[in-house]
């Protein structure tokens, strides 16, 4: 009886074992098959990319004169009317070749404050359709890379909100139409003395979330106060 406890034991021993190290296989090859590099973003958050196709979008510090990945109100501001130039850098991370590769700008996130001024820089140039800055690729083979250039233009200051207003525009590119294959963002500020006051008014009907939370601790008192007045009849009981 005793022997065959202690096989029964090896056994499940045996057994659990096995389920260890096929799960930590399985672990491994998920991990490894969803491997990716994030980086953190100006502004909070992060991105990370994946896929056959890396981007790295960059804003022309005039002041620093160079690319930056994104330009805080304390190195420099642009004024109204200034030109701001973008660059993009397009590469191939994958081990085969990328048939058809582009990249599309979401200009639409920048035209209440510039207007697309050109792509004169560089060996490609963009189209510009339904608010977005595209630039469309032939085939990039492993480890190549493009970099690609476009300006615009900050309004003048009658156009845009008075103070100082940060932008953080996004960039995509692709190696397939309906997926992204990275994404990447640049952030840059403007001021302006004498624009034009934007001001934010609240709706005149509806709830606000004050009066939901007023409304949700009533609630609760009714349902405190009937659950009291339940329990004390069934004391007196």
């Amino acid at each position: 009886m005793k022997t065959t406890t202690n096989k029964v034991g090896t056994n499940m021993k045996k057994i659990v074992s096995y389920l260890l190290i096929v799960t930590g296989f399985f672990l491994f090859f998920a991990n490894l098959a969803n491997a990716k590099e994030c980086r953190t973003v100006y502004g909070g958050g992060e991105v990370c990319e994946t896929g056959d196709l890396s981007l790295d979008k960059k804003v022309f510090n005039p002041k620093a004169n160079e690319y930056w990945d994104n330009i805080d109100s304390k190195d420099y501001v642009f004024a109204p009317g200034e030109e701001v130039k973008f660059s993009l850098r397009i590469k191939n991370i994958s081990n085969i070749k990328v048939d058809s590769a582009s990249i599309n700008d979401d200009f639409d996130r920048l035209d209440d404050y510039m207007v697309y001024v050109s792509s004169d820089k560089g060996d490609y140039r963009a189209a510009v359709t339904d608010y977005k800055v595209k630039f469309a690729f032939g085939g990039l083979n492993p480890g190549e890379e493009v970099t690609v250039y476009f300006v615009s233009r900050f309004k003048n200051a009658g156009e845009l909100p008075v103070g100082t207003t940060c932008i953080t525009n996004a960039a995509h590119a692709y190696s397939h139409i309906d997926a992204a294959s990275d994404s990447d963002y640049a952030s840059f500020c403007v001021k302006t003395e004498n624009g034009k006051i934007v001001t934010k008014t609240t709706p005149s009907t509806g709830l606000d979330l004050s009066n939901i939370l007023v409304l949700e601790a009533l609630a609760f008192a009714g349902i405190g106060s009937i659950a009291w007045a339940k329990a004390k009849s069934l004391a007196k009981k």
